[in-house]
């Protein structure tokens, strides 16, 4: 019985912990609408992080409100 009560509790963990991984990965655009979505996060994110003028500071928390919007915050995570 402990057997199998540490197997369902590490089945539930890895379960819980890859969806939340594979929606938001930007290399799967073309497939996944969250993703798309993700992908235009970074896309703005590196444009306006390249500009000399900008607030890097309001930069990255445009990124990370992006990311909270498309349901990827572990995105912005550095």
């Amino acid at each position: 019985m402990k057997k199998f009560a540490i197997m369902t509790a590490a089945l539930l963990v890895a379960g819980m912990i890859s969806p939340a991984f594979a929606d938001c990965d930007v290399r799967k655009a073309d497939e996944d609408k969250q993703a798309r979505c993700a992908e235009k996060c970074d896309d703005e994110f590196i444009s306006r992080k390249m500009n000399y003028g900008a607030n890097q500071a309001e930069v990255l928390a445009n990124k990370k409100a992006c990311d909270a919007a498309c349901g990827c915050p572990q995105n912005s995570k550095e």
